[in-house]
């Protein structure tokens, strides 16, 4: 009783592989201490299975559990519930291999790798995570085989051959059913804590945030573009928010303010619009990127008054929506007063030589056109463009202006709003992307965190707003080449991702292979993660007019036809095999002799069955005694050889041919 439920030596390994294999991909987002203390615990139970140690008393374990969960707690915090329900569930599954010892045992921690497995999905949906959580499922499968595996027969491989020949038949009915069910949308979702470490542009924005984002090559969304082809770099202002609102240090973004100000769609202009689409990858926050000047919004977007698109809700996973955009600036609609009054706003005290260089410009020559002018000339002049400035003081544009002159986007632009709302032009501050990278492969622009950018926007009385980049003043390569080329050279530049294969841009054999991968997974986004923006096109072609005929049909011959196929293998294992071709022989003959009513009984000697044959068929006598004689020999004499088997083998063919 005790074999047929303690574990085997096949079945512990497969268990000891199983813990690593759904650690592995866990490793880098767990407290570091978690992963070291499942290693530990994998070596004691490795000790244990040597006899080099006992397993623990139970109240070591009870201490080991309750020290694991506070460590968890105190590591993630309480508010990030699926990182914190995933971490104290492999605490509990780590320590559980301290007593694995019998199928019971076995059992409870294979059922709970498989939701761990399950639950790397949260975490990722692209086709390498798909692909690892597949195998995650076979190699755990195989673990469950091995601890039912009898103790007679212990072939390590045999469980994973087992769990292989039991998936293959699955993956053509989930095709199927992927490909022609309709696709519904989750029942629950969970918020993950590192989307919103992932955010990119806050909606606030000082000098030195933009700067910041230099430091992540993280993808922030990607661009396809109806005609297959991308608009050229200077036209690439991918607009996010505007910021309006300074306190003396940091610009505030148009919120709450304005979410209830929505634009009025423009006029469409024949041949003046770009229509592409966006895919958005997790952010958490609301705002959605688009080229300017969006021109509508699709639902369930809404155009804000500032021409900024909003998300009815944060964007926690990655989401797809059809734009149109012009590369000009909008239609012209005065400002109320409300609004010139917003845009000219500055605090009362503070940077006060800012504010004495606007004015003096303002008395020299007061139209817009000449004070944006002057202010360009002087940053091409006196500025220089780096990721690394010295810090500011209080009075930051002051600062900047007159001491350090060195600085970013968001320095250049910060500024020159500044010293236009001073000079008494309404201006802000755009937040958002400039640039991209072109993948070949697929036809896409990819966006990324360090292609962060600030400008400014500036009113002009019959015009409207005007986009004017200080940054191309200091910087015209800003604009000109990929910000990869401008900032490799920076010393900040992708520092919070150092092994990030952008890094190694100038060789091109890796920058290929970065595309080619990037590509394949925008394909398995768009037709796997996506498939229901396109299921309807696919089916249309697949089959014409939808009937339910077609459809019951496209299920049930797929789904017959494995079910047989398994069907067959299962009838073909009931019937007795053997490998050994002297047994296999006499099954044969038996077989064609039960048809005629004379097959061998169970547990009857060949001998006897041979004299049985011979009085039923005396024609048959001499063939069957040299059958039966031959495989006697075969079987005890101590010198049976090749040529004994092969005269044995003759005699049933003869036999055969007989009957």
């Amino acid at each position: 009783m005790k074999a047929a439920y303690q574990l085997t030596r096949p079945a512990l390994l497969w268990q000891l592989l199983m813990v690593v294999a759904v650690l592995l991909p866990h490793s880098l987002r767990l407290p570091w201490w978690l992963p070291l203390m499942t290693l530990g615990a994998l070596g004691w139970r490795l000790w244990v299975h040597l006899g080099r140690t006992s397993f623990p008393h139970w109240s070591v374990k009870f201490m080991m559990a309750v020290t694991a969960g506070i460590g968890v707690i105190a590591s993630i915090g309480r508010g990030n519930g699926p990182e914190l329900a995933v971490a104290l569930l492999f605490a509990g599954f780590s320590l559980k291999l301290l007593e694995i010892y019998k199928r019971r045992d076995a059992l409870v921690l294979i059922y709970v790798a498989y939701f761990l497995a399950a639950t790397e999905l949260l975490f990722g949906q692209t086709l390498l995570h798909a692909l690892y959580v597949a195998l995650l499922i076979v190699l755990i499968t195989a673990a469950l085989n091995a601890v039912y595996q009898s103790e007679r027969h212990p072939d390590f491989w045999r469980p994973l051959r087992a769990s292989v020949r039991l998936a293959l038949p699955a993956l053509p009915l989930m095709v199927v059913l992927f490909v022609l069910m309709p696709r519904i949308g989750p029942i629950w979702y969970a918020p993950l804590a590192q989307e919103e470490a992932r955010t990119g542009l806050s909606d606030t924005l000082s000098p030195g945030d933009v700067s910041r984002l230099t430091g992540s090559s993280e993808i922030v969304f990607r661009a396809e573009f109806d005609n297959g082809r991308s608009p050229p770099p200077s036209s690439l202002y991918w607009r996010g928010l505007t910021y309006d609102l300074f306190d003396g240090r940091r610009w505030e973004a148009e919120g709450r303010r304005t979410l209830s100000q929505s634009a009025q769609p423009l006029p469409p202009e024949p041949g003046a619009l770009l229509r592409y689409r966006i895919t958005q990858e997790p952010s958490g926050r609301s705002w959605v990127y688009a080229l300017d000047y969006p021109v509508s919004a699709p639902w369930p977007l809404r155009l804000l008054a500032n021409q900024t698109l909003r998300a009815p809700a944060r964007i926690r996973q990655r989401v797809d929506f059809s734009l149109a955009s012009r590369l000009s600036a909008s239609s012209y609609q005065p400002l109320s007063a409300a609004q010139r009054e917003r845009y000219l706003a500055l605090p009362e005290q503070g940077n006060a030589r800012a504010r004495e260089m606007a004015l003096s410009w303002r008395a020299q020559d007061s139209s817009t056109e000449a004070l944006v002018a002057r202010a360009l000339a002087l940053y091409a002049r006196e500025f220089r463009y780096t990721l690394t400035p010295e810090r500011l003081g209080d009075d930051s544009i002051d600062d900047f202006l007159f001491d350090t002159r060195e600085g970013f986007c968001g320095h250049f632009a910060s500024s020159l709003t500044f010293l236009l709302r001073a000079a008494g032009v309404p201006a802000r501050i755009v937040g958002g992307y400039l640039g991209g990278e072109w993948n070949p492969y697929e036809s896409y622009l990819v966006v990324r965190q360090f292609e962060a950018h600030a400008w400014t926007e500036v009113w002009y009385e019959g015009r409207g707003w005007v986009r004017v980049d200080p940054t191309a003043a200091v910087a015209p390569e800003r604009i000109e080449q990929s910000a990869e080329q401008l900032l490799a050279s920076q010393p900040g530049f992708l520092a919070d991702t150092p092994l990030s294969p952008v890094r190694f841009g100038h060789i091109g054999w890796i920058t290929t292979l970065r595309l080619r991968a990037d590509a394949l997974n925008f394909v398995w986004h768009r037709w796997v993660l996506s498939y229901q923006l396109r299921q309807g096109e696919l089916l249309q072609k697949l089959f014409g007019d939808l009937a339910l005929w077609k459809l019951a049909l496209a299920l049930l011959i797929p789904f017959s036809v494995v079910l047989g196929w398994v069907a067959l293998g299962l009838l073909r294992q009931r019937r007795p095999r053997t490998k050994n071709p002297v047994d296999a022989a006499l099954l044969r003959l038996s077989s064609k002799f039960e048809r005629r009513g004379l097959g061998r009984r169970p547990g009857e000697p060949v001998g006897t069955y041979a004299q049985r044959v011979a009085l039923a068929r005396p024609d048959l006598a001499p063939m069957i005694g040299t059958v039966a004689r031959l495989y006697v020999q075969l079987r005890y004499a101590e010198d049976a050889g090749p040529a004994l088997q092969r005269a044995y083998l003759a005699a049933v063919r003869a036999c055969l041919r007989q009957l």
